[in-house]
C-alpha cells in the first residue's frame, strides 16, 4: 500500500507564543526541534524556547495588591 500526502508544512514562527503550535505540528510528524537554532534566530535563551514549546503562557497581569488597597475603607 502506498499513501501520498500533499501537506503544506510551511510554518512561520513570529513570536514565542507560536511555538506551542509549532511543537504540536513537529510531534505529529515525529520530528525533533532544534531549540538552540530557534533561540538564536529569535534572540532568546534556549530555555525560554523550551518553556514556550511546553505551553507556557505569560500572565495577563500580576496578582499584586495596590499600595493603597489597605486604605480604601478610610478613603471612602
Amino acid at each position: 500500500m502506498q499513501i501520498q500526502l500533499n501537506v503544506d508544512t510551511t510554518f512561520q514562527v513570529n513570536e514565542l507564543t507560536d511555538l506551542q503550535k509549532f511543537n504540536d505540528m513537529m510531534e505529529t510528524m515525529n520530528m525533533k526541534i532544534n531549540k538552540s537554532q530557534l533561540a538564536r534566530e529569535m534572540g532568546v535563551d534556549r530555555r525560554t524556547v523550551n518553556k514556550y514549546l511546553n505551553g507556557y503562557r505569560k500572565p495577563d497581569r500580576r496578582n499584586r495588591e495596590s499600595v493603597i488597597d489597605a486604605y480604601y475603607p478610610i478613603i471612602r
